[in-house]
């Protein structure tokens, strides 16, 4: 029904990572921004008139609108859901920051829903998208690390006390979430991408270093269903910030990535990729939140886009996102319970 003309985004939410979705639209051909939508009639009419198109306080404005053909959805993550729901129900395609719920009954009613009116839902994780994970991800399938044994990811972030400050949704249980839902999410996504099923998760949660309800430190051990063993350490309380890390384990090869950067590479007749697109060469803008660029958003926005026109499932859909929450939700399950977590495997 879209013909040749470029898909119309609205974007609900004007805060910190619209930055990154709003840039990467901008520099992409085949959608274009048409509303947005915040809380905040200040946000709201100064990003509305910064880009010349409307924008309202009230997200059924721009779901009644029938020229909306996608919602980005950009909101703090206890709204996801419930918006993400209007929106299919409006009818729409949608974007989901991560994550895609705070909890698995939500993200599976997401995914039903869009199941259901076949319509594309698309989760945020950039990171997969990156030329050098994108690269481990076809070493690792290919076999040519051998049998995988252990997976290690480690986000040690820094968040001042004003970062979670600044709003009062920030750090809450119902809203927001902690580390391990918020900042290390992305990382949770490529072990269990890279990695598999999920059989079991053990783990322990705390808050260390800040004033804030949800937990600012994790340890989290699981059990992948190919029996490979996995680990995530995640803090928001390292000073300074250290990269992300990821470390591959098999019995032939190793691969240990320091944020873009491939620190070990040592797979059997491959050699190390190398990082590609700088910003400058996909004309995106270099606006940095928290460390993430566009330019991640824009590789996965040109996915979407594609996706929608040619009908075919997005690379991130809601049941990947849904099985990184699964995955986080068990670990604070864990530490609550104090026994192992089974789970039972999530999207193959």
């Amino acid at each position: 029904m879209m013909g040749d003309r470029a898909l119309r985004v609205g974007l609900f939410g004007a805060g910190a990572i619209s930055t990154q979705h709003l840039e990467a639209i901008e520099a992409l051909d085949g959608i274009d921004l048409a509303g947005v939508v915040s809380r905040s009639t200040e946000r709201a009419r100064s990003l509305g008139e910064r880009l010349g198109v409307p924008w309202s306080t009230h997200p059924e404005d721009l779901l009644a609108r029938e020229d909306i053909d996608l919602v980005s959805i950009c909101t703090p993550s206890g709204m996801h859901a419930s918006q993400a729901l209007a929106a299919l129900r409006a009818g729409k395609h949608v974007v989901i920051e991560k994550p895609v719920a705070l909890s698995v009954a939500d993200a599976e009613a997401v995914v039903r829903e869009g199941e259901d009116r076949g319509l594309t839902i698309a989760v945020i994780s950039q990171r997969r998208y990156e030329p050098v994970v994108r690269a481990l991800k076809v070493a690792v399938d290919d076999g040519r690390l051998g049998r995988i044994i252990m997976i290690i990811a480690e986000g040690l972030y820094h968040r001042p006390q004003s970062y979670y400050d600044s709003a009062a949704w920030r750090g809450t249980r119902d809203l927001d979430g902690g580390v391990l839902m918020n900042q290390a999410i992305h990382t949770v996504d490529l072990l269990r991408w890279i990695g598999g099923p999920v059989a079991s998760v053990t783990g322990h949660v705390a808050t260390l270093g800040h004033r804030m309800e949800s937990e600012d430190t994790a340890a989290v051990s699981l059990r992948f269903e190919s029996g490979a063993l996995g680990m995530i350490a995640a803090t928001t309380c390292v000073t300074p910030e250290q990269p992300v890390e990821l470390r591959v384990y098999g019995d032939q090869g190793h691969v240990r990535l320091v944020g873009e950067t491939p620190a070990e590479w040592e797979v059997p007749g491959t050699p190390a990729p190398v990082a590609e697109d700088r910003p400058a060469d996909r004309g995106v803008g270099t606006t940095r939140t928290w460390g993430t660029s566009s330019v991640g958003f824009l590789r996965q926005y040109e996915d979407i886009v594609d996706a929608i026109r040619s009908g075919r499932p997005p690379a991130v859909g809601g049941r990947e996102g849904r099985d990184a929450v699964e995955l986080i939700t068990a670990a604070y399950q864990a530490d609550q319970s104090g026994h192992t977590v089974e789970l039972r495997g999530g999207s193959r």
